[in-house]
């Protein structure tokens, strides 16, 4: 009976393996138009793929032209997008070209997983609407990331205090130095908000609500 039972198991394995072989097999053969075209088609010079649809409810758009004209692409396995299912911290690696200095190899990450942008998305509506689904771009100037106008001249701890870890308890030093960074400018004095445009304003008090991970980089 002893020796009968691993035996048993050991076939259950064997039949499970092969059920799973023979699934995936036929989802590929299924999805092998769609898989062809996934290798063929650049999805970071898609708007939509980018989230472009959303700004300014969005993160940034300094390197938006480099995805448009396609200096970014997927790495061989990042081009099949069923396989996203189990990337969810939404970690990419990608190739990223220039024509004097050639190609090199990135890591891609955007800033939460599906669900956690779709959860900062629906609060943006909540905010501005009452309800769970708006337009972004017309909600976004009616709530607290758009306070910051351009009379306003610095960015200072009343108005982002307990945002986010980073600003748990901010000093003006530390804010200084954050607008600084995300403006890229030089890494001293201070860095007007004037100077940046509404919404960039806009995005730079978004991204430290959410997750300031690219302003401490």
């Amino acid at each position: 009976m002893l020796r009968f039972l691993p035996l048993k198991l050991g076939r259950l394995y064997r039949c499970l393996k092969l059920l799973l072989v023979l699934g995936l097999s036929v989802v590929l053969l299924m999805n092998t138009h769609t898989l062809f075209a996934s290798f063929q088609k650049n999805e970071l010079t898609d708007r939509r793929f980018l989230n472009l649809n959303k700004c300014p409810a969005c993160f940034g758009t300094s390197w938006c032209r480099k995805f448009m004209n396609g200096q970014v692409s997927f790495e061989t396995w990042g081009r099949l997008r069923f396989l996203d299912v189990f990337n969810v911290k939404n970690v990419f690696f990608a190739q990223y070209g220039e024509p004097r200095e050639g190609t090199r190899r990135i890591v891609l990450k955007r800033l939460g997983s599906n669900q956690e942008l779709a959860d900062i998305d629906q609060k943006i509506c909540k905010r501005a609407t009452g309800r769970p689904r708006c337009d972004l771009i017309q909600a976004m100037y009616k709530t607290e990331f758009a306070r910051l106008n351009g009379d306003v001249r610095l960015l200072t701890p009343d108005v982002v205090e307990g945002w986010s870890d980073l600003v748990h308890c901010p000093s003006q030093r530390l804010l200084d130095r954050i607008v600084r960074r995300y403006a890229e400018t030089k890494d001293s004095g201070s860095f007007l908000l004037k100077n940046l445009k509404d919404t960039e304003r806009m995005q730079l008090l978004m991204t430290l609500a959410f997750n300031p991970e690219p302003l401490v980089l």
